[in-house]
């Protein structure tokens, strides 16, 4: 069978294919080896095969296309037409064969040299490697250079490859991204020498567990601190006292001395100095007209817990009327220190609003601070647990609210109130 023959037959389908088949493969074969820079003989061997390859299947196609223009041949083809119908499909076959041989032996060939050379293809292999991601784009936002971590991070974000890192950016949404359970940082820079930007992502996962680890432990070592303060404070008030009270005790002991002495004087004149002894009796009725004018041992819950706050950096700006009344001053004190402490402990205030108001039901206290709002449901817990407790116990109500600030109100019944 001719050449001819076959092209005009079911048969060129099987070498034409062939033909296409080896024909994209050396296309193939000879951008690979201008792409990594082979050397000229090489280059020039590859392109020679690709040429030949290209000139057998055109001149297959034009056997087709010559009996189609001209149907039944009416015109004499070329000589060298002519010369490629008459030659066997045979040749054909094994100019496949042989183009087949030598285009394994090309492959061959790139991939070695690939082994053992830096090429274009190597340094993009090389970025995929790596466990950053990595991309170059125009200042226009278009990316010219990515590996595969950084298209990993952008199909997680957007749902499709990066193609344009400003958008990849505005999908992010800043500098700390979260993606499948890590935490990844994104950085942009200018390239030096060059207009392009460079932007980089770099998984800090473990950095950012650690630095929420230190976070947690400044916040407990500043609760700690609060308190400490606060017990300085309270140790401080107690230390006060207790020394009062031994002085109390001292002056009550001599006072008890001179009692003594003044009864045996009375049955015996002359044994006792009578001066010294009317001395110790004025200074023991100073003493006590002291102590009957003013009695230090008397102590304000709500001047206490505005003290206490004042010692931790928190101003109590306190309006309206504040009940006279025991157990109603005790919550409102109480509600003082618990809301003191957690203005400077939470939300970074330095003042604490207090409203206090006589209503038909009781009592009304409004506490609010001017430091940041929660960022969460607040969650009574500790402290603020323990003061729902105090104000049920006495029949109240306590709410708390977090928009646009922390905000306590409580309503305790006074005395004579129904609960």
């Amino acid at each position: 069978m001719t050449v001819k023959e076959a092209m005009l037959s079911a048969a060129r389908l099987p070498v034409l294919g062939m033909l296409f088949l080896l024909l994209t493969a050396q296309m193939a074969v000879v951008i690979a080896a201008f792409r990594d820079s082979r050397s000229r003989n090489f280059k020039g061997a590859v392109l020679a095969v690709f040429l030949l390859s290209a000139s057998v299947f055109w001149s297959c196609l034009t056997v087709i296309s010559w009996r189609n223009n001209y149907p039944g041949w009416t015109r004499k083809p070329p000589a060298w037409l002519d010369a490629v119908c008459a030659c066997p499909v045979r040749a054909v076959w094994v100019f496949e064969a042989v183009i087949a041989v030598i285009l394994s032996f090309e492959v061959w060939s790139i991939f070695r040299y690939r082994r053992s050379h830096v090429t274009l293809g190597s340094v993009k292999q090389a970025m995929d490697l790596l466990p950053v991601g990595i991309a170059f784009g125009e200042p226009d936002g278009t990316v010219i250079f990515r590996n595969l971590v950084m298209d990993h991070l952008c199909v997680s974000l957007t749902g499709k490859l990066l193609t344009d890192w400003r958008a990849f950016q505005a999908a992010a949404g800043g500098e700390q991204v979260p993606v499948e359970g890590r935490i990844w940082q994104l950085c942009s820079r200018a390239t030096p020498g060059s207009a392009l930007t460079q932007l980089t992502a770099t998984d800090i996962t473990e950095q950012a567990g650690i630095l929420k680890d230190l976070q947690e432990k400044n916040r407990k070592l500043k609760d700690i601190h609060l308190r400490l303060e606060i017990y300085n404070r309270q140790a401080e008030r107690i230390i006060i006292a207790q020394e009062l009270l031994n002085a109390r005790m001292s002056v009550h002991d001599e006072l008890g001395s001179v009692l003594l002495e003044s009864r045996h004087y009375l049955s015996e004149p002359a044994s006792i100095d009578e001066e010294l002894l009317l001395q110790a009796l004025k200074n023991a009725n100073t003493y006590l007209l002291r102590e009957y004018e003013r009695d230090d041992t008397a102590s304000d819950p709500l001047t206490e817990a505005i003290s206490m706050a004042g010692a931790i950096g928190v101003k109590v700006e306190l309006t309206g009327l504040p009940p006279a009344e025991e157990r109603p001053r005790e919550i409102l004190a109480a509600a003082v220190r618990e809301c003191a402490a957690n203005t400077v402990k939470h939300a970074g205030g330095d003042r604490l609003a207090v409203d206090a108001r006589r209503a038909d039901s009781g009592y009304t206290f409004i506490l609010s601070n001017n430091g940041r709002p929660p960022d969460a449901p607040i969650r009574e817990t500790g402290g603020l647990l323990s003061l729902r407790t105090l104000v049920e116990r006495q029949g109240g109500t306590m709410q708390t609210g977090s928009c646009p600030c922390f905000r306590l109100s409580v309503t305790v019944p006074g005395a004579g109130d129904t609960a």
